[in-house]
């Protein structure tokens, strides 16, 4: 309990704050700052928990990173400031990187729990905790302000049936795959890897978002992107091979379960 409470508080933080910033901020902006989870990860481990990382796991983090903004870059070549100031932007940024380190944190904090504690049970405390905090933050500040409730009765009444069904067919999807399947895959994955490695795999998702881009809206992969893909490729293999022996450790939930059993 006190696991996906934690959890959750740092995913609810970490969205909460990436939503606010993207109010102010471009969408490829704040796909390259939440990037940084790359960087935060291997810097509070070594600095906050103490942990020495190698040397090609530092390497691996600076191409990542480095790959992860040249496809978001090539992404955004034509999208402009969408009408913002650079004053909004600015703040926009600052609060996209607090979500970053939120979102590190949680990458962190799940590497102890998820030696300790089984996927299924961590991703559903998290994913309680989540929807407890979400729902506190729409409707108790409804309880003291009059407009917000008219503000949520106007957004409800102005919705067709079709747009209602797209509504909800958006929920269905971000909940049961978005959160709750992802929650579980990266739970049981962080059982046998390394925070600073996970965080390496989170920056292929510039990489599948350019693909499936490509793929469903006909959007062409330039040659930053294409440069940006090649780097985060080469930053998993200079991460992964070395350690592919070594690192990945067996489930240690199975092994105790063995030795007791």
């Amino acid at each position: 309990m006190t696991a996906g409470f934690e959890l959750g508080l740092w995913l609810f933080l970490g969205s909460t704050l990436q939503l606010t910033g993207l109010k102010l901020t471009t969408g490829s902006q704040a796909a390259v700052i939440v990037q940084l989870t790359t960087v935060f990860v291997p810097l509070l481990e070594a600095g906050f928990f103490g942990k020495t990382l190698s040397k090609n796991l530092w390497i691996g983090v600076a191409l990542a990173f480095t790959g992860a903004a040249l496809v978001a870059t090539d992404q955004a070549t034509n999208s402009g400031l969408g009408g913002l100031s650079l004053l909004q932007m600015a703040k926009g940024d600052a609060i996209v990187l607090a979500a970053a380190l939120m979102y590190s944190m949680h990458v962190l904090r799940l590497d102890t729990y998820a030696k300790k504690v089984e996927p299924l049970q961590l991703a559903t405390g998290k994913q309680t905790a989540q929807l407890l905090f979400s729902t506190a933050f729409a409707w108790v500040p409804a309880l003291f302000s009059d407009s917000r409730i008219a503000q949520y009765r106007d957004f409800a009444s102005a919705q067709t049936h079709d747009t209602l069904m797209i509504i909800l067919a958006v929920v269905v999807w971000n909940g049961a795959v978005s959160s709750a399947f992802t929650s579980y895959a990266q739970s049981y994955g962080q059982r046998r890897l390394p925070p600073t490695l996970a965080g390496l795999l989170f920056t292929t998702q510039p990489l599948w978002a350019a693909l499936l881009s490509s793929i469903f809206l006909h959007e062409p992969i330039g040659k930053l992107g294409a440069c940006g893909i090649a780097l985060v490729l080469a930053a998993l293999a200079q991460s992964l091979v070395p350690i592919t022996g070594s690192t990945m450790a067996s489930d240690p939930v199975e092994e105790e379960t063995k030795k007791n059993g």
